[in-house]
């Protein structure tokens, strides 16, 4: 079995190797869902606020212009995310965010800081969420607002249930989706509660869409966390994998294309 460490290194290797896709059209609930978490905070725009796994930048990149008297502090551990975030804030002229290389799990930053602190899809990679939920929350200020996205617990289904199947055909075993371990409402709540946070409350959100073919699903495989069980496929196998399993994917379209199922819940409380 992995030790910590490893798994966290072979996380950073896959956000590393996929970060120059990561924006692509495919993948455009991320951005979808920074808005709507930006939207969440009712800023008033002259707060602080701590993005944590910021990734490429989604919702550093939302809050930005609602902060005209403020900043956004935004960290992630992947250098090549990073490098693209940078280049999103350059092209739309966002000087208030300071872009960081920094582990989550040890946040070299002062306790009480901070009058927000955002974690877009992040906390459910941690073995030890609550932990890491109390290690962020340190960083706001009294009264400060904590929140969370993630998916619910069934969110792209069928598809990525084929795409589990499948891999399970060609000896890789079945994966179990990281958000599953948070994704409903009550185990949103449980989380927060049992690091102290009050009024807290849960917000829910349908952001799905259509994608016009099978390839816009692979793009959404090779430029996402699923890279890391791809890459374990030889390149015959890897080339056979896509085809078997797209051309199953594309027997669930309809006229409008195939569904990407997206359900977003965004747990919220006051420090």
């Amino acid at each position: 079995m992995a030790t910590e460490e490893e798994r966290k290194a072979a996380i950073r290797s896959t956000f590393d190797s996929v970060a120059k896709g990561y924006d692509n059209p495919s993948f455009r609930f991320f951005s979808i869902s920074a808005e709507q978490m930006a939207a969440c905070l009712a800023l008033k725009g002259d707060e602080h606020v701590l993005d944590v796994a910021t990734g490429t930048g989604n919702v550093a990149l939302q809050l930005a212009p609602l902060l005209p008297r403020g900043r956004v502090t935004a960290i992630d551990f992947s250098k090549e995310m990073l490098g693209q975030a940078r280049m999103k804030a350059t092209d739309q002229v966002k000087s208030n965010i300071d872009f960081l290389q920094m582990d989550m799990q040890a946040l070299e930053l002062p306790d009480g800081r901070f009058d927000a602190i955002t974690c877009a899809f992040g906390i459910f990679f941690m073995e030890d969420m609550e932990n890491q939920l109390r290690h962020m929350s340190d960083k706001a200020k009294a009264g400060g607002k904590v929140i969370l996205s993630v998916f619910e617990h069934d969110s792209f289904m069928p598809t990525i249930g084929l795409f589990y199947d499948c891999l399970m055909r060609y000896g890789i075993d079945r994966p179990v989706p990281p958000w599953e371990r948070i994704g409903t409402e009550d185990k949103c709540v449980s989380l927060l509660g049992s690091v102290g946070l009050t009024d807290i409350r849960v917000i829910r959100k349908e952001i799905g869409y259509f994608l016009r073919s099978p390839d816009e699903w692979w793009d959404v495989l090779w430029n996402g966390g699923s890279r890391r069980y791809l890459e374990q496929l030889s390149p015959r196998g890897l080339a056979e994998f896509r085809k078997e399993h797209l051309a199953e994917v594309w027997r669930w379209a309809t006229r409008d294309g195939i569904w990407l199922d997206v359900r977003v819940l965004y747990p919220f409380g006051t420090k």
